[in-house]
């Protein structure tokens, strides 16, 4: 049982609108550091996901396929040898490898996605822990000083209603 003859543990049960002895069935209270949780479940394919969708983010990537085209039209055109030509226009070859090219970014790009949603994941519920010990630790505090929590919560919910509500709320 929660209360055990405490005040604000009663009020705490009472706030999530069931008084069953239970903190919304949350087993711990223990909070892992976000950045622990995000850097043990990252893997060698991960890390190297990152690092490629983060230089093909950047604008070094860009340039170096301008140059890249560059030269290869160039060549393929006979601007600089007529014997050099080796993929001639329509450029067959050169748009295989950049279709390819583009198969490849797109999965890492998805790998890297994937990666940055579970990250949000764990920060989420890193916040929601800190979020209920708050909660806890100011309930029983409030009580201590004899604050009316029941007030104070029904004026949080008002205010929580009204931000929900307001033209340009995130919501």
């Amino acid at each position: 049982m929660l209360h055990n003859g405490c005040a604000a543990c009663a009020i705490i049960d009472k706030l999530d609108g069931k008084i069953d002895g239970k903190l919304s069935n949350l087993a711990h209270w223990k909070i892992v550091p976000e950045h622990k949780r995000w850097q043990s479940t990252r893997k060698a394919e991960d890390k190297a996901a990152d690092k490629i969708t983060s230089f093909a983010g950047s604008l070094n990537f860009v340039y170096i396929h301008v140059v890249w085209f560059a030269i290869w039209v160039s060549l393929n055109v006979g601007a600089v040898g007529a014997s050099l030509k080796f993929d001639k226009y329509p450029f067959g070859l050169l748009t295989m490898l950049v279709s390819l090219e583009a198969i490849f970014l797109s999965t890492f790009v998805m790998v890297s996605q994937n990666r940055q949603a579970a990250r949000t994941d764990s920060r989420s519920r890193a916040d929601f822990e800190a979020n209920i010990q708050s909660l806890i630790w100011s309930v029983h505090i409030g009580q201590q000083v004899g604050l009316d929590i029941e007030h104070v919560e029904t004026l949080c919910a008002l205010a929580i209603d009204e931000s929900r509500n307001e033209p340009g709320s995130a919501t």
